[in-house]
């Protein structure tokens, strides 16, 4: 297991390093209320591209997203008809997005 902060830049390196890759699992997790995951990486499109051109051999992708984002805005129905094209590319290609709004009191902390 390797935590790092990244962007599609970043992986897309990693990946292209490991062609014959056959089984990537990537879990992306923001807990903090500042947003320091870039919105790329969450579209589907994105993710398609990056898998298509680096790693031709996968046969498996699991990709799971937990969102804590104080007062998060944004079309969760958008992120998930990106991935659209992994559930026929994929056999049993589910996908999970935990999404937890939290919220901060005056003081700046967690309430």
């Amino acid at each position: 297991m390797v935590l790092v902060i990244c962007d599609k830049h970043s992986i897309s390196s990693i990946l292209h390093c490991v062609p014959n890759l056959t089984h990537f699992y990537f879990t992306l997790i923001t807990r903090s209320r500042k947003w320091l995951v870039p919105d790329e990486l969450l579209n589907g499109y994105v993710w398609q591209q990056m898998l298509d051109r680096s790693v031709p051999r996968l046969s498996k992708f699991e990709f799971q997203m937990s969102i804590q984002r104080a007062y998060a805005s944004f079309d969760i129905d958008m992120i998930i008809n990106s991935f659209e094209m992994f559930v026929t590319k994929y056999s049993n290609w589910n996908m999970v997005i935990d999404r937890w709004k939290l919220f901060y009191g005056i003081d700046g902390k967690l309430n």
